[in-house]
């Protein structure tokens, strides 16, 4: 991208944003309680859904939280393992844009792959710790293992479905054509379901 590109999507961005001195005072008056500040608050937020997309994404808060645990303080690391996600995350998808559910489904295998990876991170550095600690730990892994390849199946059998479904659809297409009669009403009539 051009640095004139990136300057106009800036000053796009910086449009669509409310001012942030009267955000600011409106936030701090509904967390104060100010009778009528939380309502302005909603406003604000539906005229900006921007923000309120960003600061309620929980997947992202609980991938950050993840990648903190892990890292700890050690900013390359955490900022590493970042990327890693989100690479993974491009990969996991199998489209360009995903539908809802998958994006739900991949962001439960990413969820459940830094949990494991946690696990085993907080079980190594254990050192000479008591035999009751380490079966917890050991059950820590190994649940967040099973949570881990539970989410993976999960994500293989919605993908499974999706194929078997646009599968489907082609042979009701190719029936309605021999029968000369309109895809929509057929797949209406023989599988309302789908519709």
């Amino acid at each position: 991208m051009s640095s004139d590109a990136s300057v106009a999507t800036l000053a796009q961005l910086s449009d669509t944003l409310p001012d942030r001195d009267h955000f600011d005072n409106v936030l701090a008056q509904a967390n104060d309680g100010v009778p009528g500040a939380v309502e302005s608050l909603r406003e604000l937020l539906e005229e900006h859904p921007q923000i309120w997309q960003q600061v309620g994404d929980l997947n992202r808060h609980t991938v950050m939280t993840l990648v903190r645990m892990i890292a700890g303080e050690n900013i390359l690391i955490q900022q590493s393992i970042t990327k890693a996600v989100a690479q993974l995350v491009d990969d996991l998808a199998d489209t360009a844009a995903p539908v809802m559910a998958e994006k739900l489904l991949i962001s439960r295998v990413v969820c459940s792959w830094l949990e494991c990876q946690l696990a085993i991170t907080v079980s190594a550095n254990l050192g000479t710790e008591s035999l009751v600690r380490s079966r917890f730990h050991l059950k820590l892994r190994e649940s967040s293992q099973r949570r881990f390849e539970s989410s993976v199946l999960a994500l293989q059998q919605f993908r499974r479905r999706e194929v078997d479904l646009a599968s489907l659809k082609c042979r009701v297409i190719r029936d309605a054509r021999k029968a000369q009669i309109d895809y929509q009403t057929m797949l209406a009539s023989e599988y309302p379901w789908i519709c």
